[in-house]
C-alpha cells in the first residue's frame, strides 16, 4: 500500500505539479504505522490533548498526563475521574479538554464507542458517531482515522498545516488544492503525512 501511494503521487505531481514530486522523493516511502495494542480510550484522550497544540507543546502534556497515571498505578481511562480534576488540570490540560476527556470515557463505559465499533463502521458513520461527542468536531474524527485506524483515504481540510502546504504544492501548478485532493484518491491520507513531514 505504502509503495503504491508513492507511485501513486510521484505519478501525478509529475503529470501536474512538479512541487509535489519533489516533496514526495525527499521524504521518501511513507508508511501509516498503527499503534499495536492500542486502548481506544487513550486514542480519543490524546487526540483531545493534540487539539490546536503544536506537536512539542501536546508532547508534553501527554506525557505528564501518563506520568501522572502511572506514579498512580492506574489505567489512563480511571485517571480521568472528577476526584483527579486539579491534578489533570496541573497536567496542562483546560477544563474543555477535560470535558472532552471525560465525555469520551462515558461513551466508552456505556458502550457506544469502542476500537472494533470505530474500527468497522463505514467512514461517513464513524465521522458522525465521533463528532455527536462533545468537543469532537471533523478535524479530531480525521486525526484517529488516519494514525489510529489506519484509515488511507483521509483528507482533513480544517488542519492549518495542510491547507498551507496544498496551496503552496499547487501554487505554480494547473490545478487546485481541491483537485489535488481528488486525484490522489484512494491515498489521501498519505498526501497529508507528506506535506506534515515536509513543513514539520
Amino acid at each position: 500500500m505504502s509503495k503504491e501511494a508513492h507511485k501513486k503521487l510521484i505519478k501525478i505531481g509529475n503529470l501536474y505539479t512538479p512541487e509535489l514530486t519533489k516533496i514526495v522523493i525527499q521524504n521518501g516511502i511513507i508508511s501509516i504505522d498503527v499503534p499495536k495494542n492500542l486502548d481506544v480510550f487513550d486514542c480519543f484522550a490524546q487526540t483531545v490533548v493534540e487539539q490546536q497544540l503544536s506537536y512539542k507543546a501536546a508532547k508534553s502534556i501527554w506525557s505528564k498526563v501518563t506520568d501522572s497515571a502511572k506514579k498512580m498505578n492506574i489505567k489512563l481511562i480511571d485517571y480521568f475521574d472528577e476526584k483527579n480534576f486539579k491534578l489533570i488540570r496541573k497536567n496542562g490540560l483546560s477544563q474543555n479538554k477535560i470535558k472532552s476527556i471525560m465525555g469520551a470515557k462515558e461513551a466508552i463505559n456505556n458502550g457506544s464507542i469502542s476500537m472494533n465499533i470505530i474500527q468497522e463502521l463505514p467512514y461517513k458513520e464513524y465521522k458522525d458517531l465521533v463528532k455527536s461527542l462533545w468537543g469532537f468536531g471533523d478535524w479530531s474524527a480525521e486525526m484517529i482515522a488516519i494514525f489510529y485506524l489506519g484509515r488511507t483515504n483521509v483528507w482533513s481540510d480544517g488542519d492549518l498545516m495542510l491547507k498551507k502546504g496544498i496551496e503552496e504544492i499547487c501554487e505554480n501548478s494547473s490545478i487546485t488544492p481541491h483537485e489535488l485532493v481528488e486525484l490522489v484518491d484512494p491515498f489521501q491520507s498519505y498526501l497529508a503525512l507528506h506535506i506534515w513531514r515536509h513543513k514539520d
